[in-house]
């Protein structure tokens, strides 16, 4: 399996991503969260590099990728011109068929890309991740979801978060890993010799800002088929319901299984078995099911 580096200057920033497989392949794009880097989706670059096109980006202000100026390049819309930009460059036809696979704050772009690719979009994937609306929602159904995302409200600080987290990244970074559940034989070594950027602090007041703008708009509902996988011991983010998410996806299928934020990190063969079993379902079996293993 190689692993290549692709860069590129799209739209005014220089922009960088991993890529795998056989460029006649179907696109499966894997977008990460944070504090993460693609390197932490390596057991699904090497599953399904041999069936996909693999493409797994730097998230914006991501070590090779520039962070820009201010909060605009940060907000999600931004983000999936910029990711329209490398899906073009991978596919210049627009003809080949995209899986989308999003954790954390990743999840929340794979949610919003999704309403931009139509009909080229096969499967949808969340892995322990809310969309920037349903966040929203959630803050205001869900009183406790404020409790489990205290560590978000120092972030949302200009300058300051920055200055945090560039000083105390080493530190931090193994601390979220472990709250998260993940244990130690599975943390990336990726960070070992580097600060993470702290301009990636912006993701969360940009969110932040989208947020309360998307208390005043209409929901969009997903056609595609889409799965979510959720871990019972995530410390972050409470588990979804079927009634909670209904509303954003007309075929939804749900699994709560037993792990922690980073569930495709800690149990790679279970999760990338039941993401392949679920893009290979013909569309009239979706439906709205959940279950719990």
């Amino acid at each position: 399996m190689v692993i290549e580096t692709k860069h590129a200057f799209l739209r005014n920033l220089h922009t960088s991503w991993l890529e795998s497989g056989k460029t006649k392949n179907s696109i499966a794009l894997f977008l990460h969260g944070y504090p993460d880097t693609p390197e932490i989706w390596a057991e699904q670059i090497r599953h399904f590099s041999s069936h996909y096109h693999v493409i797994c980006p730097y998230a914006r202000g991501t070590f090779a990728s520039e962070p820009g100026i201010g909060l605009t390049r940060f907000s999600s819309h931004s983000i999936c011109l910029d990711l329209l930009e490398i899906l073009k460059i991978a596919d210049p036809k627009s003809k080949k068929p995209i899986v989308v696979i999003g954790h954390d704050l990743g999840g929340a772009i794979a949610w919003k890309l999704a309403t931009f690719l139509g009909p080229r979009l096969h499967r949808l994937i969340i892995i322990n991740s809310l969309s920037v609306e349903q966040m929203a929602a959630r803050l205001q159904s869900r009183p406790r979801q404020w409790l489990n995302s205290w560590y978000i409200f120092p972030l949302l600080i200009p300058r300051i978060s920055e200055k945090w987290v560039g000083k105390f990244s080493k530190q931090l970074l193994p601390w979220a890993y472990q709250l998260g559940k993940l244990p130690s034989n599975k943390i990336p070594k990726m960070l070992d010799s580097n600060p993470f950027p702290s301009s990636t602090a912006r993701q969360y007041r940009a969110f932040a800002k989208e947020a309360l703008a998307s208390l005043k708009q209409t929901t969009n509902r997903i056609k595609t088929p889409t799965l979510v996988l959720w871990g019972n011991r995530d410390p972050f983010l409470l588990a979804p319901t079927m009634d909670e998410l209904e509303p954003y996806a007309q075929h939804l299928t749900m699994r709560i299984l037993e792990g922690g934020h980073w569930l495709f990190r800690e149990n790679p063969e279970k999760i990338n078995s039941l993401i392949e079993t679920f893009c290979q379902l013909e569309e009239k079996h979706a439906g709205l099911t959940e279950k719990t293993f």
